[in-house]
């Protein structure tokens, strides 16, 4: 009996396999077809696949289809069989439901949000409710997949009990001609749509745009001495820089969206934090083409990450990672931190010479320890984090799209210097000890150098090739008068931000003066070899542009792109589940009441 049973394995295993390599190959195929045909899209990331990404993304959803199905086929050995009529589609079974599981993990699993630290949060710890959603998600997505997989099993089942062998082979086969055809005439060769004329793209220079919110001119100029930021010392070397003009009023997003579509906030729509009926701004809100809007109707790649009011994110030809996303990350990033070995409270300790202490929130919030700890716990935290999940993303990304443009916000520089600005300059406030200073006096000092690597990082990805732009908003001074609900913030804006511009389009001309923020998009479109609209309120800062290139791409202008590229966009203000959160942290930081 036993014998017997070894005997009949074989064939049976046999044709589990080859099942098992069917189902594989169906189940990339259909991905393949309906990434190609439509990209991968939801309100916080847009994705263009295209042609030279198809077949990769075929093969590697063939490939994980198959390992999973394997370790189900090897799970299902311990398992009662539901009858000798299903045996034979006991691998699709398996392995439907445990791909649903893996799907529904990675999709449902992230938008968990994690707070800054595992602290108490009413009844359970962050941690612990992190743990409860990863098991609810493991049940649901188990019901949900096997439910998916069974409906499957019996429709192929009747599927092939209807036709012919021949005719099933020949269904199959069309089947797979199919898919491919869709994925391949579906997916862009370099991009989706092209609204305005397009340019060549091996004639087009490419160029990233870096901003670094809160990099502040003078605090540049120690370190660079000091030979502590490398990566910004190698820009300046071999191109341009100085001081850049910022808006009157000093409020970012504003900044940064003129900084985006060289135009005046009256223009673009983004005046404030948040608008009238106090919403976070959001890209529902914006008025005027941005630099990668433009570049996308005219037919170039993009990739843009973490740029300030991009969500909710609209289509573009490469990708565009909303400034959202980062929240919906920040609790498994640090989950992952602990289990890598180097927690996050461990890796933010190291930008000074002080103790986290992750119980503060029991203080009284007028301790001293409470209000020390807190800006660890959120300024810091925060910009860490999102500064390193936006950088990962850059240096996985930015390498397998090579844009044409690039756009990547960074805004870390910005949080530490609100909060950390007293023990870094502790002379015009008079109330610093010596061991506060000690233990948070170089806070900003190192997160320069930290913002140092990610800068080395984004030029390792992007490549030799590539013209860089990078800029601030603003620049920072002391803050003697902190309000009484914020006494923390003793760093406030200015109106002197930061360009630096290096790369084969631009001069190695040292310092430059004169510049505003309002001349970035104009300079960058004319780096591109791009019509500089008309109705753009800045110039194109032909004095750090090669004279070379000018004569290469001589200057060219259009009346407007709005009538062109905003005229068929949805003019109605969203907000989302997420405004709450984000007015809560906009308070923390002092930028609303």
């Amino acid at each position: 009996m036993r014998a017997g049973r070894r005997i009949g394995d074989g064939p049976a295993r046999a044709r589990e396999a080859r099942r098992l390599l069917q189902v594989a190959a169906a189940f990339a195929l259909g991905v393949g077809a309906w990434l190609g045909a439509a990209g991968l899209s939801t309100s916080a990331f847009s994705f263009t696949i295209e042609r030279r990404q198809v077949l990769p993304l075929i093969a590697a959803a063939f490939v994980t289809f198959l390992v999973v199905g394997v370790v189900a086929l090897l799970l299902r050995r311990t398992r009662r069989s539901f009858g000798r009529r299903e045996d034979a589609l006991q691998g699709l079974l398996q392995s439907m439901y445990t791909v649903c599981i893996w799907g529904g993990l990675t999709v449902t699993f992230l938008p968990l949000k994690g707070s800054e630290a595992f602290v108490e949060a009413g009844r359970l710890t962050t941690l612990q409710m992190n743990i409860f959603g990863l098991a609810l998600v493991l049940a649901v997505g188990l019901a949900a997949g096997y439910g998916l997989a069974v409906g499957t099993a019996f429709a192929l089942r009747g599927a092939a009990r209807a036709l012919h062998p021949g005719a099933a082979r020949a269904v199959a086969l069309g089947g797979v001609v199919l898919a491919l055809v869709v994925a391949l005439a579906g997916a862009p060769a370099g991009g989706a749509r092209s609204e305005l004329p397009a340019r060549m793209r091996a004639e087009t220079p490419r160029l990233v745009l870096v901003g670094v919110d809160g990099c502040d001119w003078e605090r540049l100029q120690p370190l660079l001495a000091s030979g502590r930021l490398p990566a910004f010392e190698e820009l300046m070397s071999r191109g341009s820089y100085g001081p850049l003009r910022s808006l009157e009023e000093l409020v970012s997003p504003r900044i940064w969206t003129t900084i985006a579509t060289g135009k005046e906030p009256n223009k673009h729509g983004i005046l404030d934090f948040v608008n009238a009926d106090g919403v976070p701004v959001n890209s529902t809100m914006v008025r005027a083409s941005r630099l990668w809007d433009i570049a996308s109707g005219h037919g170039l790649s993009v990739g843009v990450i973490g740029w300030y009011v991009t969500w909710p994110v609209e289509p573009v030809n490469g990708f565009l990672v909303s400034d959202r996303v980062h929240s919906l990350l920040r609790g498994p990033m640090q989950m992952w931190q602990s289990l890598s070995g180097a927690p996050t409270n461990d890796r933010i300790e190291r930008f000074g010479e002080f103790e986290f202490d992750p119980a503060y929130k029991s203080y009284a919030p007028a301790e001293k320890r409470y209000q020390q700890n807190r800006i660890v716990d959120e300024p810091l935290r925060w910009g860490y984090l999102r500064d390193h999940i936006y950088s990962e993303m850059a240096s996985r990304l930015y390498p397998l799209y090579r844009p044409t443009f690039a756009a990547i916000y960074f805004r870390g520089v910005d949080f530490v210097e609100h909060f950390f600005w007293k023990y870094s300059d502790p002379e015009p406030f008079g109330d610093v000890t010596a061991d506060d200073e000690r233990a948070y006096g170089e806070v900003i000092s190192n997160y320069y150098v930290y913002q140092d690597s990610l800068l080395n990082e984004l030029m390792d990805a992007l490549g030799d090739d590539v013209n860089v732009m990078l800029v601030s908003d603003h620049g920072f001074q002391a803050r003697t008068d902190p309000p009484p609900t914020r006494p923390q913030l003793t760093g406030m804006h200015d109106r002197t931000a930061v360009l630096i511009a290096a790369g084969p389009a631009f001069r190695a001309a040292g310092l430059v003066e004169g510049a505003t923020v309002e001349d970035v998009a104009p300079t960058a479109l004319a780096v591109m070899g791009l019509p500089v609209p008309e109705d753009m309120d800045g110039r194109v800062l032909t004095e750090i542009i090669a004279e070379s290139h000018l004569a290469t791409y001589p200057l060219s202008t259009i009346p407007s792109y709005e009538p062109i590229l905003r005229a068929d966009r949805p003019r109605e203000e969203l907000g989302s589940t997420m405004d709450e959160s984000i007015r809560e942290q906009l308070k923390s930081l002092g930028y609303i009441e």
